[in-house]
């Protein structure tokens, strides 16, 4: 084996005549070796400037992302290689609104329409509206959609029996009850075993004041409808009307029963989020 030393004058000089790349400008294309497109870019001053698409080898959609000097901004997607869209959010004024991997986003001055379970935000108003029900409250009072219009709420999904998410969420939204006026509308998804009664005691232990925090339980069928078509709740990974999946999703209303926010309810800076935007529609 021959090794070869280099002296550290000859290094340095090596280093010193080594060119930085050329900076990036205008519109680049490149392809896989199969010859189908792998992403379409254009570049300003070396960065990322406006429309910027990238694909799988085998041509599916990857990417759909949108830049001005180099931030996001505007609508940003991306796709898994069969077509299911996992990220979905779009960027106004440097923040978030949308979905991004299932997890809720932060809203802004001005705050978006929801209209669909993957969380496109709409920036006119839209047709969709929490849908007909008929529940019944931890007091056994018995309520329908329109006791919740002309009121601000936040809605969520929960059973007295969940030892991981759910304690986390009602300690975050036991912040909203002391810290706006809102409705917080909590449905029990194991209404056969959360009663009223149960429902009752539950939130007596938790400082639910039931004049403000409403724990609903009833009819399951309705219940999972509601989650799944009204509030968007369900991913989707659980199938079949019996069944739903706990979520850690809470749901900003306002008063005409139109979807606002949608916020993880398990993060403390999320719901600090939450709570800044049922100021800005009450």
């Amino acid at each position: 084996m021959i090794v070869i030393l280099a002296s550290a004058s000859s290094v340095g000089h090596a280093r010193a005549s080594r060119t930085p790349p050329p900076r990036r400008d205008g519109h680049v294309r490149t392809s896989w070796l199969n010859g189908r497109p792998k992403s379409d870019v254009t570049y300003r001053d070396d960065a990322y400037e406006g429309e910027y698409r990238t694909w799988y080898a085998s041509g599916a959609p990857y990417e759909l992302r949108h830049y001005a000097s180099g931030h996001e901004d505007g609508l940003q997607q991306s796709w898994t290689e069969s077509g299911a869209l996992y990220l979905n959010y779009e960027v106004r004024g440097g923040r978030r609104y949308g979905m991004v991997n299932a997890t809720p986003c932060a809203s802004t001055s001005t705050l978006p329409f929801y209209d669909t379970p993957q969380f496109t935000p709409r920036w006119t108003p839209v047709e969709h509206r929490i849908a007909p029900f008929r529940l019944r409250t931890q007091t056994g009072a018995s309520i329908s959609e329109r006791d919740l219009i002309g009121r601000v709420h936040v809605a969520s999904f929960i059973y007295t029996r969940c030892g991981a998410v759910c304690p986390i969420l009602v300690r975050q939204l036991a912040r909203v009850q002391a810290k706006t006026a809102a409705r917080i509308v909590s449905y029990t998804v194991t209404p056969d075993v959360d009663t009223p009664r149960a429902l009752a005691a539950f939130g007596r232990e938790r400082g639910v004041d039931p004049s403000r925090w409403w724990l609903v339980t009833g009819d399951a069928a309705q219940i999972y409808q509601l989650a799944r078509t009204s509030y968007f709740a369900d991913d989707g990974r659980v199938g079949g009307a019996a069944a739903f999946l706990h979520t850690e999703k809470v749901l900003l209303v306002d008063r005409e029963g139109r979807l606002r926010g949608v916020y993880n309810g398990t993060q403390p800076h999320e719901i600090d989020e939450l709570i800044d935007d049922i100021g800005k529609i009450e």
